[in-house]
């Protein structure tokens, strides 16, 4: 009996899951909700083919939450470190306070560029701002 119950659910289950996608699919891309037109994807392609051949790069994920270092209140989180305000479930005044102990005085970003360039790496992304609201830039947007 339980097994023909669940053989009458996985129809519905698939056909949900079917007209999921097809609603999903509907929607603009992110690239078109902000404004870009969608792409080809040999438009794409040609895009990406830079990346493609670079295939070595750096991705710098560096942020107030470096501060803190995967430790709160003396307890390690679990999770990647940028997310830890929301996985700490750190409230934002108490966060914000990391700010003002943020104070990268060894940031050299040339020797950075310069070891990455000896291990052979063609590109360096950094995290200039991320979702936490900080940026490592001065704004007019935000404090």
């Amino acid at each position: 009996m339980a097994t023909v119950r669940r053989m009458k659910k996985t129809p519905r289950v698939l056909v949900g899951a079917i007209l999921l996608t097809i609603l999903l699919s509907a929607l603009p891309c992110p690239a078109q909700v902000i404004g870009r037109p969608a792409e080809t994807s040999a438009q794409r392609n040609a895009r990406m083919k830079w990346w493609r051949e670079a295939k070595f790069g750096l991705f710098l994920h560096w942020g107030i939450y470096s501060v803190p270092a995967g430790t709160y209140k003396g307890k390690q989180i679990d999770g990647i470190g940028e997310w830890i305000m929301n996985r700490g479930k750190i409230p934002v005044a108490e966060y914000r306070q990391f700010a003002q102990q943020f104070n990268p005085v060894k940031y050299d970003p040339d020797a950075w560029v310069r070891l990455a360039k000896e291990a052979g790496m063609k590109y360096i992304v950094i995290t200039s701002k991320h979702h936490d609201g900080f940026a490592l830039f001065d704004s007019k947007a935000t404090d």
